[in-house]
């Protein structure tokens, strides 16, 4: 029995040991100190020497959380795997499947693969911090192999998480192919498709994935990685809802994975092959930007996510420029008074007072223009009567009446909303994807002005009370009440529907980012200011007259 229990033993011990020498399947690694720029958490999986996800560790999930952000994850499908085409036999191993040897340190982590056949591979993942990223290092070595020409494989790159949003056009997501020279190139999220882009690695700024607030982009660094990549495929994912408890939140079919394909030369005997290419992920924000060793490389992101988001953008020109422009100055304001907030209301400010001046003259002519139509309404309500129902007639007659005694409104009439508008559609568009503004409070309830503002949460639809917009509905609605109506029928039928224009756009903003809302309810205020004073100036308005002149946004 002691002889038996002794093997058992034995057994056991060896097993025990066996199970302990094993390599893990799955490792985390932590690149820089949590809090400093560009710092990451990691995990890496041995089998495929993948990137099972990666958090930002300088970024948190919410105000006052200690929680890091979750910026890539794949699923079971890691990031940054290397695939081999079926029914080769260069590389008898299977680099997406096959148990790689993993070396973590500091600062670095590095896989090698022997590929059974003289050809090893070999990837090496150095964290750079100044960038906000890493240098990813493809490495193939021929220690005996007599094979020639080249290994055509394919990098997966990392799908960014895009948590369910709340809100119209909140969410951003593309895939981006943006070269030196040329225009970019631009793919938003489709199920069941795929895009696939040819790059010229000599003519080539980055490629990559953007969310909201956050991009994966890739770019090489030497003259092997410009030659080996030839092209990018972009996939949509995930199929199915991430679910928040278990993953990240995505919801099916909202981000873009994309996939590198490379050509790395077989080198002869005690040669090897590597390329470098450059990887970011980070805010898209160009205050970010400027921290980095190559400020201008991504500066095309901005040109993507400024693109006005609705037909807007296409009828009223400006809005990129504009959108750039605001950021600009928003991030002028805020070094000086430390608030997103305030900053806005500041920018709202200075571009109402730069047009009050605009404003006035216009109101000044249009109340000209007012008593020059009462001193005539007699003969048109004449000649009205005179054609009755001959409408083709009367509209002939009206425009030689006008002519003869110059009754012609304004051409500055509409002056003012014209030069608003770029503002206001640069301002809605820069908000979309306004990084800076992430997470940043204003006052009291509004803890982050990239989103709504959520004073109370509700027990049904919509979830949850906001109150900035419904400010600015009782004000615009207030401001439209006061005016009277006008006496002609059909400028009395429009301004009647003119009167719910409010409560419509009220509904479709009610969910859109605080910071929208903070600008429309101080421009808003003054407008409700500007026009009192206008008022007690060059007193009351002709109500016919009132009904032509657009309101101020």
């Amino acid at each position: 029995m002691s002889m038996l229990f002794r093997c058992l033993l034995l057994s056991l011990l060896m097993a025990f040991a066996g199970a302990q020498a094993e390599p893990e399947k799955a490792f985390t690694v932590d690149f820089g100190a949590p809090g400093a720029p560009g710092s990451f958490r990691a995990r890496f999986a041995t089998e495929g020497a993948g990137l099972v996800y990666l958090m930002a560790a300088d970024h948190t999930f919410r105000v006052g959380s200690p929680d890091q952000l979750l910026v890539v994850l794949n699923g079971a499908d890691h990031a940054l795997r290397l695939s081999l085409p079926p029914n080769q036999s260069t590389f008898p191993e299977n680099p997406a499947i096959a148990r790689w040897v993993a070396v973590p340190g500091s600062d670095r982590v590095t896989f090698t693969l022997d590929g059974k056949a003289g050809l090893v591979l070999e990837k090496v993942l150095r964290h750079d911090s100044k960038q906000r990223g890493f240098v990813l290092e493809i490495v193939l070595r021929n220690t005996g192999s007599t094979a020639t020409g080249s290994l055509d494989c394919e990098l997966g790159g990392p799908m960014l998480v895009v948590p369910k949003e709340a809100g119209l056009f909140l969410t951003a997501t593309a895939g981006l192919v943006v070269p030196n020279e040329g225009e970019p190139q631009q793919v938003a999220p489709a199920a069941g498709t795929t895009a696939r882009f040819a790059v010229d690695g000599n003519n080539l700024r980055f490629v990559g994935t953007s969310n909201r607030f956050f991009g994966a982009f890739l770019w090489p660094l030497d003259t092997t990685a410009k030659q080996a990549l030839k092209a990018c495929e972009l996939d949509t994912l995930p199929p199915f809802d991430d679910a928040p408890a278990t993953g990240s939140g995505t919801l099916a079919n909202t981000s873009l994975r994309a996939r590198y394909s490379m050509s790395l030369p077989i080198p002869s005997a005690g040669g090897e092959t590597r390329a470098s290419f450059g990887l970011y992920f980070g805010p898209k924000s160009y205050r970010v930007f400027a921290t980095l060793p190559e400020p201008e490389r991504f500066d095309a992101i901005q040109d993507v996510d400024l693109n006005s988001p609705c037909c807007f953008g296409v009828m009223v020109p400006g809005g990129r420029p504009m959108a750039k422009l605001l950021l600009w100055l928003l991030g002028m304001f805020f070094d000086f008074v430390g608030n997103w907030g305030l900053a806005i209301m500041m920018l709202t400010i200075l571009v109402r007072s730069l047009l009050a001046p605009v404003n006035f003259h216009m109101q000044k002519s249009m109340r000209k223009y007012g008593a020059r139509m009462a001193v005539l309404k007699p003969k048109m309500d004449a000649m009205k009567a005179k054609f009755g129902a001959d409408q083709a007639g009367y509209q002939q007659a009206m425009i030689a009446f006008q002519r003869e005694n110059k009754l012609l409104p304004p051409i500055g009439g509409c002056l003012p909303i014209f030069l608003t508008m770029p503002i206001y559609l640069g301002l809605f568009t820069a908000l979309r994807t306004a990084y800076d503004v992430r997470q940043q409070p204003f006052v009291g309830w509004i803890t982050d002005l990239s989103r709504p503002d959520a004073l109370f949460e509700l027990g049904f639809w919509p979830d949850q009370f906001n109150l900035l917009p419904i400010i600015w509905i009782g004000l615009t609605a207030f401001m439209t009440l006061r005016t009277p109506l006008p006496t002609d029928p059909q400028q009395r039928q429009q301004m009647q529907i003119m009167r719910y224009m409010p409560l419509m756009f009220g509904v479709m903003l009610y969910s859109y980012a605080a910071a929208l809302l903070v600008y429309m309810v101080t421009s808003s205020i003054w407008s409700l200011v500007e026009s009192t004073v206008t008022k007690r100036i060059l007193g009351p308005i002709d109500p016919n007259v009132a009904a032509m002149t657009p309101p101020s946004m």
